[in-house]
């Protein structure tokens, strides 16, 4: 009955890095593709992710996982929040995809004080194992403006709870805001979503900061990326940085959960 959940931003692909340094796309995109291999998550969520990197992700995930998710700009233009379904356990009942502003269904919308358009993307699932539906989600917070991640934070709970009904919620992503001190991490306890770095029965590996920004992850740092759960028993939360050969896949570590269903 467990579920195995991941999200990873994979940081965007810029174009004006050079070959040897952290940040270079061709050089981590194969450790990504490792890391995504290596995991065989049930669900994984992405951020910050560009058209020129959805074939590196397709390439590890796209025989046994259904990806949901447009960029923010619409179409393939700017970022995508990618969901990623594994085929043969979900069926897919129903998912869409909303714009973290005051305009929720305008594409490109901008909120509040944010810096860019953010977005969320969710589905409604049957999971085939417990035959139980629930609602999986993946969102990227504003990085500067904190009334767009408190409004946003609060939208995410409104419309997830109108998607779910009694059915459980997985939220995970980039929420650019510390977990257990932040106004946007309060708004959705306050909702219902319990973080799974605090309900977890049990941690494995150390507690680490979830952006190491390509050092060494530090413990007890500051955690940005989260995985919360309503309805659903944590029985496990890890977060790791992924390194093959001294390269990192991304300036974020890796958040992993595993969540357990009960049969309906």
């Amino acid at each position: 009955m467990s579920l195995s959940i991941l999200t990873q931003n994979i940081r965007y692909h810029s174009t004006e890095t050079r070959p040897g340094e952290p940040d270079h796309w061709a050089e981590r995109a194969p450790v990504l593709a490792s890391l995504l291999r290596e995991a065989d998550a049930d669900v994984v969520g992405t951020q910050e992710v560009l058209a020129s990197q959805i074939p590196v992700l397709d390439e590890a995930l796209g025989a046994t996982h259904l990806r949901l998710g447009i960029g923010r700009e619409g179409g393939g233009r700017g970022e995508h929040n990618l969901l990623f379904l594994r085929r043969d356990r979900f069926e897919l009942l129903d998912w869409d995809q909303f714009w973290l502003s005051e305009q929720p269904a305008l594409i490109g919308s901008l909120g509040w004080d944010g810096h860019c358009p953010r977005i969320a993307v969710w589905a409604r699932v049957r999971d085939r194992a417990s035959d139980a539906e629930l609602v999986i989600a993946v969102t990227h917070l504003d990085h500067a403006g904190p009334v767009a991640r408190e409004k946003g934070a609060e939208l995410l709970a409104e419309r997830l709870r109108e998607a779910a009904g009694d059915a459980p919620i997985v939220l995970m992503g980039d929420f650019n805001a510390a977990g257990g001190d932040s106004a946007p991490w309060s708004v959705l306890r306050d909702a219902g979503l319990g973080d799974a770095h605090e309900t977890a029965a049990e941690h494995v590996g150390e507690d680490i900061g979830t952006f190491p920004d390509y050092g060494e992850p530090e413990v007890g740092a500051v955690r940005i990326d989260w995985i919360l759960a309503q309805g659903l028993e944590v029985e496990q939360y890890a977060a790791r940085l992924h390194r093959l050969e001294g390269r990192a896949a991304s300036d974020h570590a890796t958040v992993t959960a595993r969540l357990r269903l009960g049969r309906r």
